[in-house]
């Protein structure tokens, strides 16, 4: 069953405790303490380290003409949990997993929390069981996997950019509202206008305040002619 795992992940453990680590939540390990298990939240600490780095140097090679800013902007689109759990969906990694019997009745293998976690307590194991060389290639490898062409890459957190770039442009933050709620109230569309000094730069609709705010805040970066990549 591990083999069939380490055949998706691409690498294969020399030492296959460490993988097993990985996979132990800490509801099991606590259901198995006369077995003296370990459970993998070392494991990850050292892999949400290890992960980081190498989406970071992944970055930097792919983007050679972006700045510090948009470098940054990417990779925090590679290193969310979102991004972390599509990887572990990919790999099957939740069917692998041993979890308590409470996690287990509750739906943990398709928790996003414990499958990121996994993810990356995987890779703080792929990196004691070889290199961090061998590590980062394990990461470019489940990166493109889930991503595709990295340049396609975009970003989702358009209002915290706006923000930013608009403190760093003008020295000021950008104002949004919602000015209509339209619709039932089990189904609302909600619209939002972004001001920057004054001037409206941004409409968006959505079936939430965040949703339309994040679309409000993308059409006043390309108003303000931010490049988007």
């Amino acid at each position: 069953m591990l083999n069939d795992l380490q055949a998706r992940i691409g690498y294969a453990f020399h030492d296959q405790r460490l993988l097993l680590q990985a996979l132990t939540h800490s509801t099991y390990a606590n259901e198995h303490r006369v077995e003296g298990l370990v459970d993998n939240q070392r494991l990850e600490f050292l892999g949400d380290t290890i992960v980081n780095a190498a989406i970071t140097r992944k970055v930097f090679l792919a983007f050679p003409g972006f700045d510090e800013g948009r470098l940054t902007k990417i990779r925090a689109e590679l290193v969310r949990e979102n991004m972390l759990v599509r990887i572990a969906q990919n790999l099957e990694l939740g069917r692998h997993l041993r979890l308590g019997k409470g996690e287990e009745h509750d739906g943990g293998r398709e928790k996003p929390s414990i499958l990121a976690d996994a993810y990356e307590a995987m890779i703080g194991a792929v990196f004691l069981d070889s290199s961090f060389e061998q590590a980062c290639e394990v990461v470019d490898r489940h990166v493109d996997g889930a991503v595709g062409v990295l340049a396609d890459i975009r970003i989702s957190d358009y209002k915290s950019l706006l923000i930013e770039h608009c403190q760093a442009r003008f020295r000021s933050v950008p104002e949004l509202q919602v000015t209509e709620e339209i619709g039932p109230e089990h189904g609302k569309t909600f619209v939002v206008v972004v001001r920057v000094n004054g001037e409206i730069m941004g409409r968006g609709e959505g079936r939430n305040k965040k949703q339309a705010s994040q679309q409000a805040c993308r059409e006043a970066l390309k108003s303000l002619n931010y490049p988007l990549w």
